[in-house]
């Protein structure tokens, strides 16, 4: 009786009810696998059918065998059955080892579905085998979900690596970082000695960024910033990178931090090629001042001769005279316009200051009252999307101001002009709108493209030199924005200006 006193605790009070027992635990399971749609039965050592749930019987019946009862003989049918061979061997094995054990097949009729087989041993004491219970579960899904993962996964890293990109997440109270693969060779640590937490990345960062991202993180906390910051960090063998952060904060229910993650990505090439064009312009800049002031001598000079010389004693003289000081004064407002153009590209920070659209379109109106009230123009407003904007004031009221006059500049004949000024908010950027009811314009890209540019005109025919637009996208690019327009020749323009919030 010892073998059976193992047994007694599972319910089974002695040696003539241990196999009723039994049989009644292998069916509970026969039923809950149907529950989860798989296919089991059970089989004695002489692979005769001891039990089956409805699913084997489907399963037989569609291998053309009827009849299907406990007591038949299953080894000479699974021997013509290809998809049941492997059962022989996994019960055999069963059988011989006491042990449980599983087996994985293709079906060759459902082509591409995967089953795995699982065998499991039926004893009326430790080591005495008196039936085999097989499970038969489809695994084709499971199978292709783990595939689709490990694929989606390595495109991730595939992505990550091409962007060098990476993902983070912050556990505020463990102070545990979790880095993604990438971010460990964009900070070329190893992963298995490195342990990333806050004073450890925070250590990582160049001494004249540290400060400042601390602050900045310290802004997040409290719920005064976004994180979002582009910071130095220096590597162990002394090169430094530029890395952009940007994350989301989580907060508990009573509105503690609880935890950051987002993305770190390495900049490095983004930002030195920027600094690289910003010395070039520095250099142009400074290249073109030292042309213009060496040219402003000898202009005034030409300019002055052609004051003091004496008009009227010789008409080939004073033709020649007339036209160098033609010549000179148009090189002259030339060089005006250029140092003029690189004024407006030197934005000071300290100068950006909060702007009502509203105030700054009644001072343009001023400038403009005489062009206005000669052409009859009407102007209608709608800023109720958005009445202000942080900028620098006299770059908009020159844009605004400039747009205006290329509204009333090109207005039909004895039509007169109707100008809508509004503004609208698009995500990250406030849009200004300048439209009217001119002449309009026959756009090709590249006509587009022309008329922004210095002395850029579509036509002989129009006054002016073409500074007006040129000056106004120049100073839009030193606020980070940009400028397009929309036109039909006799239907009238829109510009469309974008603004950074």
């Amino acid at each position: 009786m010892s073998e059976i006193n193992p047994f007694l605790n599972y319910g089974a009070t002695s040696l003539e009810n241990l196999k009723d027992f039994c049989r009644k635990t292998v069916q509970e399971k026969i039923d809950a696998a149907a529950c989860r749609k798989d296919m089991v039965w059970t089989m004695d050592k002489d692979y005769k059918l001891t039990g089956f749930n409805d699913l084997f019987y489907q399963r037989l019946k569609k291998e053309n065998i009827d009849n299907v009862h406990c007591g038949m003989d299953l080894q000479g049918i699974f021997k013509d059955i290809p998809f049941f061979r492997v059962c022989i061997e996994g019960c055999k094995e069963v059988f011989d080892h006491s042990a449980p054990t599983s087996r994985f097949e293709i079906s060759e009729k459902e082509m591409g579905q995967i089953h795995e087989f699982s065998f499991h041993p039926v004893m009326i004491a430790p080591g005495k085998v008196t039936e085999c219970y097989i499970c038969q579960r489809d695994i084709t899904r499971d199978i292709l979900n783990v595939l689709n993962l490990e694929d989606r996964e390595y495109r991730y890293r595939e992505v990550q690596e091409v962007a060098s990109l990476g993902h983070w997440v912050w556990d505020i109270d463990k102070d545990e970082i979790s880095w993604s693969d990438q971010l460990y060779t964009i900070w070329a640590k190893d992963h298995e000695r490195f342990v990333a937490n806050y004073d450890s990345v925070v250590a990582i960062i160049h001494q004249d960024d540290r400060m400042r991202f601390i602050e900045h993180l310290e802004d997040c906390l409290q719920g005064r910033a976004t994180h979002d910051i582009t910071h130095r960090i220096v590597l162990d063998s002394g090169e430094e990178k530029y890395i952009h952060t940007k994350g989301n904060l989580f907060r508990d229910a009573s509105g503690k931090p609880i935890r950051m993650s987002g993305t770190a990505q390495d900049v490095t090439k983004e930002i030195r090629s920027h600094h690289k064009i910003l010395d070039q312009n520095l250099e142009l800049q400074n290249f073109v001042r030292i042309v213009s002031h060496n040219l402003r001598a000898p202009i005034s000079n030409l300019l002055m001769l052609s004051k003091i010389y004496e008009w009227g004693q010789d008409k080939t003289n004073d033709d020649i005279v007339k036209n160098i000081e033609s010549t000179t004064l148009a090189l002259d407002h030339t060089i005006r316009d250029l140092n003029n153009s690189l004024s407006f590209k030197r934005t000071l920070r300290e100068r950006v200051e909060e702007i009502h659209f509203k105030e700054i379109l009644k001072d343009v109106r001023a400038l403009l009252y005489s062009e206005i009230k000669a052409t009859k123009a009407s102007i209608a407003v709608d800023f109720t999307t958005v009445s202000n904007i942080y900028s620098i004031k006299s770059y908009v009221s020159n844009i605004l101001y400039n747009l205006l006059v290329n509204a009333l500049k090109y207005s039909k004949e004895d039509i007169p002009p109707k100008i809508v000024v509004s503004t609208e908010e698009k995500k990250d950027w406030i849009i200004l709108k300048v439209s009217d009811n001119g002449i309009g314009m026959e756009l090709t890209p590249e006509r587009k493209s022309r008329i922004f540019d210095m002395y850029g005109r579509l036509s002989a025919k129009t006054k002016g030199k073409g500074m007006g637009l040129f000056l106004v996208k120049t100073q839009i690019e030193a606020l980070n924005g940009s400028i397009d327009v929309i036109s039909e020749k006799g239907m009238g323009s829109t510009f469309i200006v974008s603004f950074r919030k």
